[in-house]
């Protein structure tokens, strides 16, 4: 009886730990795939020099990699429509040493760059848009927007702006407007990136 019941036991005991380290290895292979496809993921940002400047007018007909369905999960697709358009890989920061630092276009009326930040194994630290988000088409109405990253990692985002009122006629004379719209920013040794509100001052 008591042999019976220690090979019960023994049995049950196996049976356990048999579970448990498939459970283990089905775990360390999701770990994988999850690493491959991150890898996958940034393999498609080319290496970008700094100091960066980038003017979104000037990118719009670029050639950059689009993301696909799979990428999408390291990105925040909360505030972006695909439906718009597709979204681009523009490039990655060379200091990889604490993290992953990388913009990625996403579609709006035009292109905008967003940069978002990741730990050494994919985990996601932070992400921001670059722009201020001001330019665009619209009567009367002509800007020159920036966004400049330096080699310290500090961001100036700036966008000059002119603008006219406009009638059914058109311009209206003597309604000239200049003004910039800005935001300062930073990305800090964890990878957080750190931007002001948008400042505006009248020229």
């Amino acid at each position: 009886m008591k042999f019976k019941i220690t090979l019960i036991l023994l049995a049950s005991i196996l049976f356990v730990n048999c579970k448990n380290e498939k459970a283990k290895n089905n775990k360390s292979e999701q770990l994988v795939v999850k690493s491959n496809d991150f890898k996958t993921f940034i393999n498609k940002f080319k290496i970008l020099e700094v100091p960066l400047t980038i003017e979104p007018l000037k990118i719009q007909n670029g050639n950059f990699t689009k993301l696909t369905k799979t990428d999408f999960k390291f990105i925040n697709l909360h505030d972006i429509d695909p439906n718009l358009g597709d979204i681009y890989a523009y490039g990655i920061l060379p200091d990889t040493l604490e993290s992953y630092k990388v913009i990625f276009l996403f579609p709006y009326e035009i292109r905008l760059p967003k940069m978002a930040t990741y730990s050494k194994n994919g985990k996601k630290i932070s992400e921001e848009e670059l722009t201020v988000g001001g330019c665009g088409s619209d009567c009367g109405f002509t800007c020159n927007e920036y966004v400049k990253i330096y080699s310290d990692l500090k961001i100036y985002s700036v966008d000059s702006i002119q603008s006219y009122e406009c009638d059914s006629l058109g311009i209206k004379e003597n309604t000239l407007k200049k003004y910039t719209r800005f935001k300062n920013g930073s990305i800090n040794k964890k990878g957080q990136i750190i931007m002001s509100q948008i400042l505006e001052k009248n020229q």
